[in-house]
């Protein structure tokens, strides 16, 4: 290596190592690390395409050094690092639900990509390269920005702990970009029109258990599945025809030492946003539906000897257990779909969320203002509201251009009809222009004459 040096550029202070740039044009740095049970120094050598790039890199490993981090971060790859502050700050920091996404979100996006370099390998470069894969493969914004900031957070406390001097993440670019739709039964989540029919024969027709008054507060208020579940008939208003909408069944997961889901815990907790507490009014079908559903409990209660609890008291759920406890998302989701089988509706893509979609659709069918849907469905924005809650239908829009058609059509006519009546008023005022009076008086004669013709001859026939 001795033959390759040309000139030491900088001369550093004692610890901080030594810079040069070699023959082939690499720039070299050394810095002593520490001893070896001889006495003799152990030295660390960075390479770099210029002299500032190696001298950014002595400098992080001189911090590393001194803050007794050197062993570990050149012993652990970027992933285990991530991995541990995931488990033991990021954890502790948020909700057990946006934990699972955060956890999913680094398994499946960024462990794969990066997980095995060194922390000090990673730069601009590197992550923009993490960003535009996920933007080839067709991820959303919001996922694409999530793990962009996952990477900023965990870069800002390894700053924190002197593993690096820079967040390599500042200058990383996101490229706003339209998702590819393959298939357009999934992008339309309400159901259609003639799929309505059929679905709300199939519970008329197979009421036994509560799929019926679930999916009409569904299909016709536009609760969330775990706003319904969580729903109690204190919560009920039959008389002023509203809904209170105050809690939401959750499901919490239970993680093991790796950070793996291990079981999930329905619990009744806050709503979704502060924003969905509301009280609403709703349709006569929900509220006649509500109180049949409300007489078969008590009707239940009486005769079934498996009721155990006060199905209709004021504090019991709506659509409880037997026992009064809250039903499962998991549990109520299988009793749907053994429903849906049973009426051959399996193959329609029927759905809780699809039953909420369809009301907000129902509304913007009838030209509903979108602030209204907005308080209706229990959304922070309304922005929302419009873009993900409008999917309309493409036979509506059919319809739609077909009236328009007939409309463009009739105006059509109506222009015609007018040119026809000015050319005719056209010619007449010519014709009276260029007759004489004398051949006009004889014309007015000719045509009483005639008329009078008409007439005798009418009563000949009539007699």
């Amino acid at each position: 290596m001795a033959k390759n040096k040309i000139v030491i550029k900088t001369r550093r202070a004692n610890g901080e190592g030594s810079i040069f740039q070699r023959k082939d044009g690499r720039w070299v740095g050394n810095i002593t690390i520490g001893y070896d049970e001889n006495g003799q120094q152990k030295k660390k050598t960075v390479y770099g395409r210029s002299q500032a790039e190696v001298a950014k890199k002595l400098f992080e490993l001189n911090g590393r050094i001194k803050n007794n981090s050197y062993e570990l971060v050149e012993t652990k790859n970027f992933g285990e690092l991530m991995s541990e502050w995931l488990l033991v700050f990021k954890k502790s920091a948020v909700s057990p639900r946006t934990f699972e996404g955060i956890i999913r979100n680094y398994r499946l996006h960024i462990e794969p990509q990066i997980g095995n370099m060194k922390i000090y390998e990673i730069d601009t470069f590197v992550v923009q390269k993490v960003i535009n894969n996920l933007i080839e493969q067709d991820y959303s914004n919001n996922v694409i920005k999530k793990n962009k900031h996952l990477i900023s957070q965990f870069f800002e406390y390894a700053i924190d702990n002197k593993w690096v001097t820079i967040n390599p993440t500042h200058k990383v670019k996101i490229r706003v970009h339209e998702r590819k739709v393959h298939d357009n039964s999934e992008k339309y989540k309400a159901l259609s029109p003639e799929i309505r029919t059929k679905f709300l024969e199939a519970l008329s027709k197979d009421d036994s258990n509560f799929i019926k008054p679930l999916s009409i507060c569904l299909m016709f208020s536009g609760l969330r599945i775990g706003e319904a579940l969580a729903l109690k008939w204190q919560n009920v208003d039959l008389d002023n025809k509203t809904l209170k909408i105050e809690q939401a069944i959750t499901q919490v997961p239970k993680f093991d030492s790796d950070g793996k889901v291990i079981s999930r815990v329905t619990v009744v907790g806050d709503i979704k946003t502060t924003c969905s507490v509301r009280e609403i009014p709703v349709a006569d079908i929900v509220i006649e539906t509500l109180k049949e559903w409300q007489e078969k409990q008590n009707l239940r209660q009486k005769i079934n000897n498996e009721v155990t609890a006060d199905l209709t008291a004021k504090n019991s759920f709506v659509f409880a257990n037997d026992d009064g406890s809250v039903r499962t998302y998991s549990g109520t989701r299988k009793i749907f779909d053994r429903f849906k089988r049973r009426n051959a509706l399996d193959k329609y893509n029927i759905h809780f969320h699809g039953l909420r979609h369809t009301f907000s659709n129902m509304l913007f069918e009838m030209n509903e203002n979108p602030k209204v849907i907005q308080q209706l469905l229990g959304h922070r924005d309304v922005k929302k509201t419009i873009t993900v809650y409008n999917s309309v239908d493409s036979e509506y829009i059919r319809q739609t251009t077909e009236k328009f058609n007939e409309k463009v059509k009739e105006d059509q006519l109506i222009l015609e009809q007018k040119k026809r009546e000015d050319v005719l008023e056209e010619r007449k005022d010519k014709f009276i222009k260029d007759v004489s009076d004398d051949e006009f008086d004889e014309m007015l004669e000719e045509l009483m004459r005639e008329r009078k013709e008409r007439k005798r001859k009418q009563k000949d026939f009539e007699m």
